[in-house]
């Protein structure tokens, strides 16, 4: 009895396709999911994005030795997003002396307004003198100063906000 066998495919070549098409899955799976981890995941844990510059108008419109309040439209990336709020501050201009606070209260976070002795807040009765100086009332700290800088005679301010309730200023990240 005569069998007849029929020859064998050699297995190097199987195995050699099996293998790249594994490592092309791989690959293309490694890629997508590098891409989505950092979508889904990589904006959750991190930072709010820095607030940038926003514009206060020229320092010339600033009258010197008055309190000055100014809105700011304040544009942030935070998580997925981009947004944009107003924001009030207010300037102090003494010659080239330039102060600028935030009108949060570092209290419980009311408007401060300002007034001929310098600023309160009406919530609960908290006072600062044109310096910022704590005068009365249960606020912690003076009022909460902000980076500023004059370019082409503009007024920039760099808004942040801060915690409330402690008595040092910190920075909400």
């Amino acid at each position: 009895m005569c069998v007849h066998h029929a020859p064998e495919n050699p297995p190097e070549r199987r195995t050699f396709l099996g293998v790249l098409s594994g490592l092309i899955a791989a690959g293309i799976s490694a890629v997508l999911g590098v891409n989505i981890g950092r979508f889904a995941l990589g904006t959750a844990f991190s930072k709010a994005g820095e607030a940038g510059w926003a514009e206060a108008g020229t320092l010339a419109d600033i009258p010197e030795g008055k309190l000055t309040k100014r809105n700011l439209v304040v544009s942030q990336i935070a998580g997925w997003g981009n947004f944009t709020a107003e924001r009030a501050v207010w300037v102090v201009r003494k010659g080239d002396d330039v102060k600028v606070f935030t009108a949060v209260c570092p209290h419980l976070g009311c408007t401060v307004q300002g007034n001929a002795e310098g600023f309160m807040c009406a919530c609960h009765n908290s006072r600062w003198n044109e310096a910022g100086q704590t005068q009365s009332g249960p606020a912690p700290r003076g009022l909460d100063t902000l980076e500023h800088r004059v370019e082409g005679g503009k007024l920039q301010v760099r808004y942040q906000d801060f915690k409330q309730g402690l008595p040092a200023k910190e920075v909400i990240a």
